[in-house]
């Protein structure tokens, strides 16, 4: 071989190394980053102080994506619900604290089913006070009209007899 043919051959195996190098670079997406450190879980209720029988709504974040959660309330687990988090590891939802709840301090949990991971938050629940029952008769006009009959009785008894006393 000569000097120009093996320059030839030394420079077409160069350009066949740099286009095998090229095409896998050539078809890559972008890279996106992820904030470092990841955000912490946190969790986040509508209220901390519920009456026994009303909703609570939350939102928890830090779970693995698409993982099952489910929701407790404690000093006795009562489980409330079961809800999936979202692809970014976000679970929203609605649980009804239960009406026989007993009044006091409890805990509101969210537990991933994959991750493990127990999100808390201390909240108070009040008693239940049930409405009343409507019966249908309403009596208040009828009372008023004979309360108001009476005071005009009185009024009318105490002019006549200031009348006779002054006759």
């Amino acid at each position: 071989m000569t000097a120009s043919s093996k320059c030839r051959a030394a420079f077409a195996a160069t350009a066949a190394s740099a286009v095998l190098a090229a095409v896998p670079v050539l078809g890559a997406q972008p890279a996106y980053s992820q904030p470092y450190p990841p955000d912490a879980p946190s969790l986040t209720l509508t209220a901390t102080n519920v009456a026994a029988g009303d909703d609570l709504g939350f939102t928890g974040t830090g779970f693995s994506p698409n993982e099952g959660v489910d929701a407790f309330l404690f000093s006795k687990p009562i489980k409330l619900g079961h809800f999936t988090a979202d692809g970014n590891g976000t679970v929203e939802g609605t649980v009804t604290i239960p009406k026989w709840t007993d009044p006091g301090k409890h805990i509101f949990r969210l537990k991933g089913e994959e991750s493990k991971l127990k999100l808390s938050a201390k909240i108070i629940v009040r008693s239940h006070k049930p409405h009343l029952a409507a019966t249908g008769e309403d009596h208040s006009s009828v009372l008023l009209g004979g309360a108001a009959g009476l005071l005009a009785l009185g009024a009318g008894t105490m002019i006549a007899v200031r009348r006779r006393k002054q006759n």
